[in-house]
């Protein structure tokens, strides 16, 4: 029996929204994309997609066969609005690009976003929350800790451990 395919709520319509919401399109999974961002009711769409609600107002959607990702670059915001959806009942989804190559011996937690372009070797974990952007490399066996954000770029050697809440720049380099 085929299941219907679920909504996709994204909370923050900024560039990184977007993107999300541009990987989850390209994905095939979703029965609907909508958003949830401060700037409704004064803005009802982001590109081709509806604002339906501001963030405090989320708990009045309807939630059934909704999960949501929270879009937004800064961590510890990421981590509240992600304890929200929770608390609300609302399942957190992970978004993750077509064009990324992931190891089936990874790990990717709860509410992660992986764009286009980023591959994560083996054994590999990435924790609940994490934002891998575009072109990040992860050899074998590296260790993202929950709410780090890996900006465009970054490349991580085998091993190593990104600590909770990191922001790594563009084009940061964690060599061996």
């Amino acid at each position: 029996m085929l299941r219907p395919k679920p909504v996709l709520l994204i909370l923050g319509a900024g560039g990184h929204g977007r993107s999300v919401a541009e990987s989850a399109e390209l994905s095939g999974e979703w029965a609907d994309i909508i958003f949830a961002d401060d700037s409704w009711p004064s803005k009802e769409k982001v590109s081709t997609f509806k604002i339906v609600s501001n963030i405090s107002k989320i708990k009045f959607l309807d939630k059934s066969g909704v999960l949501a990702i929270t879009a937004v670059g800064n961590n510890q915001l990421r981590n509240q609005w992600n304890k929200q959806l929770m608390e609300l009942g609302i399942p957190l989804a992970t978004i993750i690009h077509p064009n990324t190559i992931i190891s089936p011996t990874a790990v990717i937690g709860h509410g992660v976003a992986i764009m286009a372009g980023c591959v994560v070797g083996t054994y590999s974990q990435i924790g609940n929350g994490v934002i891998l952007n575009m072109g990040t490399l992860l050899d074998h066996d590296v260790f993202v800790d929950e709410y780090a954000h890996l900006s465009v770029g970054v490349k991580v050697a085998g091993g190593k451990q990104i600590s909770q809440y990191s922001f790594l720049e563009v084009g940061t380099i964690i060599p061996h």
